[in-house]
């Protein structure tokens, strides 16, 4: 994904063959069909994405909130239902047609003058999720010194802002290594990442069922209420409603779906139908890995005598999980901090075009590590990252009123390229409408910050067209508007572009079934835990010690695999 930009193309024609074979990214090319991808992609590209640090984080702060467990079963079935949704019926259509990166066709949209506010804060909403996870990242490692959690919104020790320099350095410099070598350590990462946030809710069972005992309470149903998910704040107040959470889980990947970043990947889809496999990320990481990581919140809090919001994220891992939950949190929070830190110094790169990537990228990174010394990026996360939502979210509506609506009302996509105006003022209206609705609704109260993306969205939706109107865009769609605009629905191929001859994965390796048979290993011996609880504390030391040799083979087999996995066979 490539936020770079150069002369722009007519419609359906490349920018140049240069520029659409370098790289493969095709950033200012339409895809053509020799370079388009099959569902399997697609389905292990959302599966991986999402299971990652802010799992972590927001497990345990939709505990903090006072949630009851109904509520929060429900909530993420209904949210993730209308996310998979968005990218299904809204984000997909529109990338498979167009087939550009959202940056290209914001560029013929509205301009550059639009192009480069958005990718600014774009850039910004990349580099503090970055930093956001470095911090995570560094709460692992501060569990093995005496550093104390750090849960105020400064940081409360020197030592802590000296081991997050450390752990930015590092996350800098695999950044600088390229996409290729993010790419591998996420595939190799995110199968055991997932693995332990599932073994993670399982072994916490017996735990509460252990504490449950004590208290009176014999079913899972009543332990899980009394100690998880229980309604009520730790304050006492009550918690957020079945709709908030539904609603957080439709929209904590609103700049994906909705906000249509994900057009630069789902160009590539075959098949507009692809944008469904997002459910693989949804109910794994954002029904799955936050549930798991409630019980482990909550669990953790209950053996250490402390509330939930004391706590982070190393100090919680490692009291379910020992050492591995500390790999756990470090790695998880680098599969999320160096990609975004990537898409960051793509987006702060296309603003300053002189200076590479690597140098942009590398001044990002030490701004994002100043920000990851203040832990209230993630003690705060779910606040910031609605407000990040509620900015975005107009700039997905604009090109979705673009794409479905505009043809409806006789005007044609990519108006303001065919006239060959600077800008466009009705985008950038449009924009300013939406986010001071979501202003002002903010000031009035009644409805909750989690939510106020559903009207922003749908404000900057229906301004857009009115104002095209009201400005003077003239209605002159007639024929295939979509043909005009974007050009034929197959693209042509580009001289010299033509895909690089690969061969296909190789599963039938030792090296991969040694890896899935580890980790078949580590649910087993969660189950085992759980099964054979009557100390279920003492069961639970056990687990932290049978788990570390499959780790360690996983790894090394998993790398062995991703290392010759499309090497040819010899005969």
């Amino acid at each position: 994904m490539s936020t770079q930009t150069s002369t722009l193309a007519a419609p359906g024609a490349s920018a140049s063959t240069a520029d659409s074979g370098q790289g493969g990214e095709f950033e200012h090319q339409r895809i053509p069909a020799s370079r388009q991808l099959s569902g399997k992609y697609f389905l292990g590209s959302y599966a991986g994405e999402h299971v990652a640090g802010t799992e972590f984080v927001i497990g345990a702060s939709l505990v903090a909130l006072g949630v009851s467990t109904s509520d929060l079963l429900w909530g993420l079935l209904i949210g993730n239902l209308f996310a998979v949704l968005s990218w299904a019926w809204v984000c997909s259509p529109v990338a498979t047609r167009s087939r550009m990166t959202i940056y290209w066709y914001l560029e013929r949209l509205a301009g550059k003058r639009f192009s480069l506010v958005y990718n600014l804060l774009n850039g910004l909403i990349f580099a503090v999720v970055s930093g956001a996870m470095i911090t995570v990242s560094a709460s692992a490692f501060r569990v093995v010194t005496s550093i104390p959690p750090q849960t105020a919104w400064y940081p409360q020790s020197l030592s802590f802002v000296a081991l997050v320099l450390f752990v930015g350095a590092i996350t800098v410099w695999m950044t600088l290594k390229g996409f290729k070598l993010i790419a591998n350590f996420s595939t190799v990462c995110s199968p055991w990442m997932a693995t332990m946030f599932l073994a993670s809710g399982v072994v916490t069972i017996p735990v509460l069922l252990h504490m449950g005992q004590l208290d009176g309470i014999t079913s899972l149903a009543g332990v899980v209420d009394t100690f998880v998910w229980t309604g009520a704040t730790p304050d006492g107040a009550p918690g957020i409603s079945v709709w908030v959470i539904a609603a957080w889980a439709w929209g904590a990947n609103l700049p994906m779906h909705l906000g249509m970043s994900d057009m630069s990947i789902l160009r590539f889809a075959r098949k507009s139908s692809y944008g469904y496999f997002s459910a693989a990320g949804m109910y794994i990481g954002h029904y799955m890995a936050w549930v798991c990581a409630g019980m482990m919140g909550a669990t953790a809090a209950l053996l250490a005598g402390s509330q939930l919001t004391e706590m982070d994220p190393g100090g919680v891992a490692f009291r379910i999980l020992g050492a591995m939950g500390l790999i756990a949190v470090v790695i998880a929070g680098w599969t999320t901090s160096i990609p975004s830190l990537y898409r960051a110094g793509l987006a702060f790169q296309s603003v300053f075009p002189k200076y590479s990537r690597v140098r942009v990228t590398a001044v990002t990174g030490l701004v994002t590590t100043l920000i990851a010394c203040f832990p209230f990026v993630f003690t705060q996360w779910l606040n910031v990252l609605s407000y990040f939502i509620m900015l975005i979210a107009p700039v997905g509506a604009i090109i979705a009123a673009e794409h479905f609506l505009l043809p409806r009302l006789g005007m044609r996509p990519l108006w303001r390229e065919h006239r060959g105006l600077a800008d466009n003022r009705p985008a950038f209206l449009a924009w300013g409408v939406g986010i001071l609705a979501g202003v002002l609704l903010l000031m009035e109260g009644s409805l909750h910050l989690f939510t106020l993306f559903i009207p922003v969205w749908l404000v900057s939706l229906m301004a857009y067209p009115l104002l095209c109107r009201a400005l003077g865009v003239e209605r002159d769609a007639s024929g295939d508007v979509y043909t005009e605009a974007y050009g034929p629905v197959h693209p042509p191929e580009v001289p010299g572009g033509e895909a690089e001859a690969h061969h296909p994965v190789r599963v039938l390796d030792p090296w991969y079934f040694t890896a899935v048979a580890c980790l078949l290993v580590i649910l087993g011996a969660a189950g085992w835990a759980w099964f054979n609880g009557a100390d279920a504390v003492a069961h639970l030391d056990s687990f932290q010690w049978l788990i570390v040799v499959p780790t360690a083979l996983y790894f090394a087999s998993a790398t062995l695999w991703m290392k010759n996995r499309r090497k040819p066979r010899t005969a």
